[in-house]
């Protein structure tokens, strides 16, 4: 099976995948919805309010002079808006009513891991809803996953599907320190755990994983995962990244083949993405499918640097490389 890195263009065939979305108002009525996973544009408007990046900016600047001046607001408000894309589009599209490119795409690939660049829970979503995927094992790492009670799924050991967050999930809630007493009569002393915790608190898109409870408490949204910034690499040292990256790195280093879906190999994300292409240079297979409408530049751009990967283009969106029978793939 091959190993997959997923981007944020991997969900642009979503809402139409979906198709019109509506919900009932007191006031209005029915009235359709706009809930898309938000593009760079759409986040240009939903977290800065503008139509287009000032001058010498980027996307990526914008977040770090915000995260400079601590206001979060901008990645709260990106959260938001994945988690009702999450809650609407994905639940949509995994509920089995009809038949769409995602769907056909997990349950075929069922088995397979599942690296992303993405904080939303889209394939955690259609993969717990094939039965292969559950948040105590499939992230890779040991997380606390309660369920509810009376729950009337029963949770399974083991996931046979494994998805990696690289830049962190906005359902995993980490926890470096508890507060412990000697004694029912003494003050609580805040103590670093000897490892961290990691629990499934999904908040508002729990209804994606019936059986499943999110943990009461904070919903730190800003801890929880790397912000779009220019610079990564110090956030990359936060321990669920690190240790989803060492669990990446093995498995790349035993992977045949890696495709690539909707990921740029964005110059901002070089420090997330050369620690995986040199892992795959390990392996015996050293192949990597480039699945994106840019792949012949993205492609270009980044082969002289990892001269030993066969790195091949194909020039797709999602949907149509499912639609082409996952053209590039020897199946």
């Amino acid at each position: 099976m091959p190993t997959f890195i997923l981007g944020a263009g991997v969900n642009a065939d979503a809402t139409g995948e979906a198709g019109p979305l509506f919900a009932e108002s007191l006031y209005e009525g029915r009235y359709r919805i706009d809930c898309s996973y938000p593009m760079v544009d759409d986040t240009l408007r939903l977290c800065f309010g503008l139509e287009t990046t000032p001058d010498r900016k980027s996307v990526e600047d914008l977040f770090a002079d915000a995260q400079e001046r601590k206001d979060w607001e901008p990645v709260r408000k990106l959260a938001q808006r994945l988690r009702y894309a999450d809650y609407r589009i994905a639940k949509e599209l995994a509920s089995g009513g009809k038949a769409n490119c995602y769907l056909e795409f997990f349950n075929r690939f069922r088995y397979s891991l599942f690296l992303t660049f993405n904080y939303d829970s889209l394939p955690e979503t259609f993969l717990f809803r094939l039965g292969c995927w559950y948040p105590h094992d499939g992230y890779g790492v040991r997380v606390i996953a309660p369920s509810r009670v009376n729950a009337e799924e029963s949770v399974p050991r083991r996931s046979s599907a494994l998805v990696l967050h690289l830049h962190g999930s906005l359902c995993i809630r980490t926890d470096e320190y508890e507060v412990r007493r000697e004694s029912a009569h003494t003050m609580g002393m805040l103590t670093k755990l000897d490892s961290p915790d990691y629990t499934f608190a999904p908040a508002s898109i729990a209804d994606n994983f019936p059986g499943l409870d999110s943990a009461p408490g904070r919903d730190d949204v800003e801890d929880r995962v790397i912000a779009p910034v220019p610079n990564k690499a110090q956030a990359l040292n936060e321990p669920f990244i690190c240790d989803t990256y060492a669990k990446a790195e093995a498995a790349l280093r035993a992977s045949d083949i890696v495709v690539t879906i909707g990921y740029s190999f964005n110059r901002h994300d070089h420090a997330s993405y050369v620690r995986l292409l040199r892992a795959l240079e390990q392996s015996a297979g050293r192949r990597m499918l480039v699945v994106s409408p840019d792949a012949g530049t993205i492609v270009k751009s980044i082969r002289p640097a990892f001269p030993k990967l066969a790195i091949e283009p194909k020039r797709a969106t999602f949907k149509q490389w499912v639609e082409a029978s996952f053209l590039g793939l020897d199946l």
